[in-house]
């Protein structure tokens, strides 16, 4: 799913006495004394498990090892650390060392657990043999296995009858002890059996370190980590105080998603200005409605209070462009700009037409491409604007506990589950999260199916296109590829959807271009200036260089790039969604947006053809999913 950000070697300090994980290296009540440190997979940044989170991990746990890990995990502060996976996975901390994991299979599509050395102990100390998923181990393989060799079938005493190939297992010793943990190369008979070869492929694992700590509360994680936590908000502060001051002709605001990392910023944005600035929130049109309700609700609070709110709504954009561009991807990002770009952009230069300053709760955790990213950015696609993250530095699990310290209200679909809160059919999501939508919002699923299956019936794809999340891909990568040829179904590597296509063909006199549809005389008159100055004579119009042949397929160019501008000309006339980028971007104001069309009108008299709307337009600038989806 693309690879993880990778800061170094990732940790998590853990208070002994406590029994609580730090963000420091030292505990407000305990100071260093009993804090150790605990390696985790980058690149770390891990949260709390909500009481949803933690029902889940049982079921996930009982289906397979038929026990019930609350008895390990209950009354314990839980973490949950995101794996870099073929699909969704986590790690589970508990008692400062890692529990175990969960990961999405994107083939069967469901979630697997799987135990580390440690979280075997704690269950086998418990449940014993009543407990699936164990094999007993020859003492003279103890050792072999704990220098790498794998466990042979000769060498398994007893096992558990419900072991199947390819299930995660426990390995113990003759004498009672988990050594191990692996995963079964042979099924329950023939591990009984003996059978030649390979029984069960341990998983490395250096270094154990089982502890059965104390029960803990939150408010024990807050005490031992508040003067850690203040530091951190300190620092964000300051680094709010700092940029504002930078630019301080610039009014200040907060881009609010909903979300918990714009909620950690919005809380220090009050803490540090108090009032006097604005909120900016994206209805995308295609949010959940839950947070579009939670974000209503912060509204009248937080307006009586000096907080102006904004709202840049891109009303049924989404709906309306999904039939011109086919479904979004996540190397086809076209949704980002007509839903969250345009509405934005527009709501900025009506509202602060000299600018803005907006903190935006982004961190260098979440993707390659914000870790290279500098904490201060101007955004080419949104003009006026200058960017900044105070909580660059934080990870989710520093977010959480300041917006826990603050008791701030967050998204109420944080606690049914839901990790990542933003628009419910985005292609960065997993398969996992939209298995987990289907369960929780069956309406929201119901409403992306049809229009999903209107694509794939389009295609003529086969419905492994839907089922299995290929639409995902413009262009499928190589672990997409891989999933189809192990499912066995036929997925083109690549979709092409162009509704204005054009042949363009080189002559003696310069460039002819057929249209594969008739140009419309009045809607190209509503773009034209965008080429150069117009003149019509009958049913030619000529704009600039270009002569376009109303009521025909065809037009002339004196050049490939004329040629090839004209094409984009038609392809914005015919295609456009109303998205509003160009408009903000238009640096004379020429640009508008038809009430009734929903399409782009250009004003001759302010239209001085300098094409930067032509350099914005998402029909021409989507093809490369690095361009910005940040405000």
């Amino acid at each position: 799913m693309g690879r993880p950000v990778f800061l170094g070697k990732a940790y998590i300090n853990w208070c002994e006495e406590c029994n609580v994980p730090l963000i420091g290296d030292s505990c407000a009540v305990h100071g260093k004394a009993g804090v150790f440190r605990l390696n985790i997979t980058p690149p770390g940044d891990l949260r709390f498990a909500f009481e949803k989170d933690i029902e889940f991990i049982r079921s996930v746990f009982e289906e397979h090892y038929g026990v019930d890990v609350g008895a390990v995990l209950d009354g314990k502060v839980v973490l949950l650390n995101k794996l870099p996976s073929e699909d969704d996975a986590y790690e589970i901390i508990a008692d400062g060392y890692v529990f175990g994991y969960v990961k999405f299979d994107p083939l069967e599509l469901r979630w697997k657990p799987g135990l580390k050395v440690e979280g075997a102990i704690a269950l086998w100390k418990r449940f014993g043999r009543s407990m699936r998923k164990w094999v007993i181990a020859d003492e003279g393989a103890v050792e072999p296995i704990r220098n790498g060799a794998n466990l042979l079938a000769v060498g398994v005493l007893d096992a558990e009858p419900s072991i199947r190939v390819g299930d995660e297992v426990i390995i113990v010793s003759e004498d009672g002890r988990v050594f191990a943990t692996g995963t079964a190369k042979k099924d329950y008979g023939a591990l009984i059996r003996g059978e030649r070869g390979t029984g069960v492929k341990p998983k490395r694992q250096k270094t154990v370190r089982y502890r059965e700590g104390r029960k803990a509360t939150l408010e024990d994680v807050l005490r031992a980590n508040s003067i850690e936590l203040e530091k951190k908000v300190e620092e964000a502060r300051h680094f709010m105080r700092k940029t504002a001051n930078r630019h301080s002709n610039l009014p200040v605001a907060v881009a609010f998603s909903g979300g918990k990392d714009s909620l950690a910023v919005l809380g220090l944005a009050l803490e540090e200005f108090g009032k006097g600035f604005t909120v900016f929130f994206n209805n995308t049109g295609i949010e959940f409605p839950e947070t579009v309700e939670y974000v209503e609700k912060l509204r009248g609070e937080l307006e009586p209070k000096g907080i102006r709110f904004i709202v840049a709504d891109a009303g049924d954009a989404f709906w309306r462009a999904l039939y011109v561009f086919s479904p979004p991807g996540r190397d086809y990002r076209w949704c980002c700009k007509v839903t969250k770009l345009g509405p934005i952009t527009m709501a900025i230069k009506e509202n602060y037409p000299q600018g803005v300053l907006m903190f935006v709760g982004q961190r260098k955790y979440e993707s390659i491409k914000r870790f290279k990213q500098p904490r201060v950015w101007r955004n080419e696609w949104v003009p006026n604007e200058i960017g900044a993250s105070p909580i660059f530095h934080w990870r989710a699990i520093e977010v959480w506990l300041y917006i826990f310290s603050r008791k701030l209200p967050y998204n109420p679909l944080y606690e049914r589950g839901f990790d990542r809160i933003g628009c419910f059919l985005c292609p960065s999501a997993s398969l996992a999260e939209f298995e987990r939508l289907k369960r929780e919002k069956p309406e929201l699923w119901e409403k992306w199916f049809k229009a999903l299956d209107y694509w794939r019936r389009r295609f003529n794809l086969p419905e492994e296109w839907t089922t299995y999340g290929f639409w995902r891909w413009k262009k499928l990568s190589k672990g997409e590829k891989a999933i189809a040829r192990k499912l066995g179904v036929e997925i083109p590597e690549e979709r092409s959807w162009e509704p204005v296509r054009v042949r363009i063909e080189e002559t003696p006199e310069g460039y002819r271009l057929e249209f594969n549809t008739l140009l419309n005389k009045k809607r190209l008159l509503e773009v034209a200036p965008i080429l150069g100055e117009v003149t019509v004579e009958g049913d030619v119009i000529k704009a600039g260089e270009v002569e376009f042949l109303t009521g025909t397929r065809k037009a002339r160019a004196p050049s490939g790039r004329d040629a090839l501008n004209a094409y984009y000309l038609v392809k914005r006339a015919y295609e456009c969604v109303g998205c509003g980028v160009c408009v903000g971007k238009c640096p004379e104001n020429a640009l508008s947006i038809d009430p009734k069309s929903k399409k782009i009108v250009v004003n001759y008299d302010l239209c001085t053809h300098c094409m930067e709307c032509m350099e914005v337009c998402p029909l021409l600038k989507i093809k490369n999913p690095e361009e910005g989806s940040q405000l």
